[in-house]
């Protein structure tokens, strides 16, 4: 595969059915714990045209990488909440709910352009800062945040007792 065949667009509620196949053809070459798969609820959230800001990336008309992001606003699985954000800044949140790329094409950059790209779209719609968690020992996906700007706030549990590192990364103007 070559990377300038890949093109990245935004998901939207259509592709629902087409996430999920994805999501679950993937899961076994994902290391135990690194993925949370979202729920209905929360993929709804990723994929709705209001709440979410989700990309694809596609090779052709295949589906490849995923970036599920979603405006949590003031439920309680905004992240904010642990950094003890005020309520202004919790309204400010865009979060990420997993990156995954297709076993075959990782290592090629689409993880790195999903994070690039969706970041980019984030702080063009008057979000101002974006929180992702990541298990202590993914060091790839860690290594991606970094590189895109984000810091480490928090380490602590999640999702049904997960270890999580939670990052953050602001918009800067």
């Amino acid at each position: 595969m070559d990377e300038k065949n890949i093109f990245y667009r935004r998901l939207a509620d259509d592709d629902s059915s087409t996430v999920i196949n994805f999501i679950e053809s993937q899961l076994h070459t994902i290391p135990k714990d690194f993925f949370f798969p979202p729920s209905l609820i929360i993929l709804e959230k990723c994929l709705n045209r209001n709440s979410g800001i989700s990309l694809g990336a596609f090779d052709s008309e295949e589906l490849v990488g995923i970036r599920l992001t979603y405006k949590p606003g003031l439920d309680k699985e905004n992240h904010g909440y642990d950094l003890g954000y005020s309520e202004t800044k919790l309204l400010q949140v865009a979060q990420f709910w997993g990156t995954i790329v297709n076993n075959e094409k990782r290592h090629e950059g689409i993880g790195d352009n999903l994070v690039k790209i969706n970041c980019e779209e984030i702080f063009k719609n008057s979000y101002s800062r974006i929180l992702a968690t990541v298990h202590p020992n993914n060091l790839r996906s860690i290594k991606m945040l970094l590189t895109n700007g984000f810091s480490e706030k928090l380490n602590t549990i999640k999702y049904n007792n997960l270890p999580r590192l939670i990052f953050e990364k602001i918009k800067v103007d």
